[in-house]
């Protein structure tokens, strides 16, 4: 009896049905999608780190190394599992030819390895280890689109030919953050190549399950071991792989959030309204002696009846954007081991939203509940309260949130491919980075270089600045090992949370996690081991980084100090330069590109490398986003003009019955639908600029880049994104008022 009830209730009321099952089904889609993303994400990632048997310390080195000293210490350290040192044979990027596409533009370090002997293995497409023959190379995975090459072409390094083999998954360097990239040869082949390139060390370990990395980083530190490049964890390897992916995951959940918002809302008026039109029906329910719980049952059953359709259309759909969207995730990374984990998170979400979405329904039938049999027959007092203001306010909200849904991607997107992003990384805001590492006389070097700049006309400014590990002393007695950056820092600043950047002698900046894992502050000392002596440092700022794991720190140096730093104090120097306008970053670039041990790029390229895919996938959950905030603006505004139609149905028969037209009515109507829509629209802008940027930035800041500001496309946020959401919601609101003209004037009697 209740089941055919609930098919002609639905029968006639085809609008209605059809708009609960879509906000049902947009919210569990959003949500499921999310959820399916994340978790297949994360098991993918897992899965290769566990097959790759990724280390949990690794310390990259340029230099000698004394493999004695290393097996000292390993004897020492009884949380270690298993070490190794992994050569890499850094090459220089111009003399790469990849399936005919030189790799001259590229700002990743590209170099040549063997296959690691206990753990850190490089894994081919189906995460198995590669049989590498003589003359044969094997290429990272995440170059298979970018340079569209494919197995059997071929690959030049310098005079030599190779065979592409195949493709491999690198647990440590498969993301575009991460700086280096390594092709996979043979032993053989290595021992060929090894006079074309640098040689470099990686310094790996495995610990025992529930050793401290921090501590056993501070250890190897102490102890005076190979050091001269950055130091990598499994957390920073886990963090960089999935940040560019997590972040278009983030905003589709974020959408998913805001859709069942306001869901939770349109889903609650279409009832009050249903109540409303059908109150005195639930009157004689009652009077006949109809029980409150089993009219209630009656309508609950039809919304769980219109739930399950919405959860599976939305998990379908869920599915089909899920392909696309992870096409990239699948190269780089292979699929989940845990697929049946994966499946069962995204069913269990869906079904939290449906959940969500029909207690609120159970909450608003409560209403009914309080209304007496006379009271729904004769009375007055309804389900919907008074007045119209509640219903149009509805509407502007409907209309902010979807404009909040797509400036956020939009602004994130645009922030990043910004110039002045680069101030968030850690990097200053300059037009030209250098990098010299792969020497052994560093200070020499940069001096060099630093002659060279001084007297180069075309160079507007810049500044040296050379990174070491410093010894802290913490207050609590214990002491950590920092990385400083020491030079002049006011040239090219980064960006500074709090306070500002060092500018004399005994000042230091610190990066956001390095004074929250420090327990520092603005004005804080802090007491630092160099040359024996112990020196006191005041923090005068604290800044965005998400270099190094972004745990850094600046000092204040002059360039006379810097030149006379000892040898084996530096692990690296950086320069920062402007070019004078007019000249040409191109030709400045190559004129310095051909100087030994120095790597030379363009500051933006570098950002459009490493953040290129992250932009691209952001655009495609852009989409995505705009998409269902659309569909959600325009189904929930025609819906909401013929309820509000409908609802004053007898109003407008008044009219009617007293000379006004159906287009006088129309109007009227009309008008109201543009007021909402502009204020919906502003209230969506200023909230997607503010309250936008405040949720970009927390998710940020958990990387290290704090104080996040949006840098927008004016055009896009203030124009485009605004007029499409006008024609259509005017568009809607037009369909919506149409009912107006089958209204007859002697409905009023």
């Amino acid at each position: 009896m209740i089941k055919k009830l609930i098919i002609n209730d639905i029968r006639q009321n085809k609008l209605l049905s059809a708009s609960v099952t879509s906000f049902m089904g947009i919210s569990a889609m959003l949500i499921g999608l999310s959820v399916l993303l994340f978790t297949g994400l994360l098991g993918s990632i897992d899965s290769l780190m566990e097959r790759a048997k990724t280390p949990d310390f690794l310390q990259m080195h340029a230099g000698a190394v004394e493999e004695k000293a290393l097996e000292v210490f390993a004897d020492e350290r009884e949380e270690i599992d298993q070490w190794q040192v992994c050569r890499f044979l850094n090459l220089d990027s111009a003399s790469i030819m990849l399936g005919g596409h030189s790799l001259s533009d590229s700002t990743q370090d590209n170099g040549l390895c063997i296959q690691g002997k206990g753990f850190d293995y490089l894994v081919d497409l189906d995460n198995e280890l590669p049989q590498v023959r003589e003359g044969e190379i094997y290429v990272p995975a995440c170059y298979m689109k970018e340079y569209d090459v494919a197995e059997g072409d071929a690959m030049t390094i310098g005079k030599e030919s190779f065979v592409i083999g195949g493709f491999i998954r690198d647990s440590q360097m498969n993301s575009m953050m991460a700086s280096s990239k390594r092709f996979l040869v043979s032993e053989a082949d290595y021992e060929k190549m090894r006079a074309v390139g640098v040689e470099e060390y990686l310094i790996e370990y495995t610990l025992l399950e529930g050793s401290d990395i921090t501590a056993f980083s501070d250890a190897y530190m102490d102890a005076g071991l190979p050091a001269n490049g950055p130091t990598i964890t499994k957390p920073l390897i886990r963090m960089l792989n999935a940040l560019s992916d997590g972040l278009m995951i983030f905003v589709i959940l974020l959408a998913g959030v805001v859709v069942l918002l306001i869901s939770m809302l349109c889903i609650r008026f279409i009832l009050l309204t249903s109540l409303e039109k059908e109150k005195k029906e639930i009157g004689m329910l009652k009077a006949i002696g109809i029980a409150r719980q089993d009219i209630r049952k009656l309508y609950f059953s039809k919304f769980a009846a219109l739930s399950a359709v919405g959860a599976a259309l939305g998990l379908l759909l869920a599915v089909l954007l899920a392909n696309p969207l992870t096409e990239k995730l699948q190269r780089l990374y292979g699929a989940s081991a845990n697929i049946g984990i994966t499946a069962a998170i995204t069913v269990l979400g869906v079904a939290l939203v449906e959940l969500l979405l029909l207690l609120s329904v159970r909450h608003t039938l409560k209403k009914m509940e309080k209304v007496t049999a006379v009271q729904a027959l004769y009375g007055k007092e309804g389900f919907t309260g008074k007045g119209h203001a509640r219903q149009y306010f509805l509407i502007i909200l409907v209309v902010a949130a979807g404009m909040f849904l797509m400036l956020i991607p939009q602004n994130i997107s645009s922030t990043i491919a910004s110039e002045k992003f680069v101030t968030y990384m850690g990097i200053g805001d300059a037009e030209i980075r250098m990098d010299v590492r792969q020497t052994k006389d560093i200070v020499e070097k940069t001096g060099e270089i630093s002659g060279l700049l001084e007297q180069d006309e075309r160079v507007e400014a810049y500044t040296a600045l050379q990174t070491g590990s410093v010894l802290a002393e913490l207050s609590d007695g214990s002491t950590t090992h920092l990385m400083v950056e020491k030079g002049n820092q006011s040239i090219f600043p980064v960006s500074y949370l709090q306070g500002r950047e060092p500018q004399k002698s005994g000042e230091i900046a610190l990066s956001v996690l390095n004074a929250e894992a420090l327990e520092l502050k603005l004005g804080d000392e802090l007491t630092l081991v160099e040359h024996e002596a112990k020196c006191r440092y005041r923090v005068c700022g604290i800044y965005s980084d998400i270099t190094n794991g972004g745990k850094t720190a600046k000092s204040y140096e002059t360039e006379e100090t810097l030149q006379k730093a000892e040898a084996d104090e530096v692990m690296w120097s950086i320069f920062y330069v402007s070019l004078k306008e007019g000249v040409s970053r191109e030709a400045f670039m190559k004129d310095y590109q051909g100087i030994s041990d120095m790597e030379v790029a363009d500051i933006r390229d570098c950002v459009t490398a490493i953040y290129g895919p992250t932009i691209s996938q952001l655009r495609q959950a852009s989409v995505v986003t705009a998409v269902a905030a659309l569909a959600v603006i325009f189904v929930v505004t025609i819906l909401f003009m013929r309820l509000l139609v409908e609802r004053g149905r007898a109003e407008s028969a008044l009219k009617k019955a007293l000379g006004f037209t159906s287009a006088e009515l129309r109007g009227d109507y009309f008008k109201r639908g543009i007021v909402c829509t502009v204020a919906g629209i502003l209230i969506g802008i200023l909230g997607g600029n503010l309250l936008g940027e405040k949720i970009a930035g927390a998710a940020l800041k958990s990387l290290g880049a704090a104080g996040f500001q949006f840098h927008t496309d004016n055009v896009m946020v203030y124009l485009v994104l605004p007029t499409c959401v006008l024609i259509l919601t005017l568009a809607a609101v037009r369909l919506g008022i149409m009912e107006i003209r089958k209204i007859q004037a002697k409905e009023c009697v």
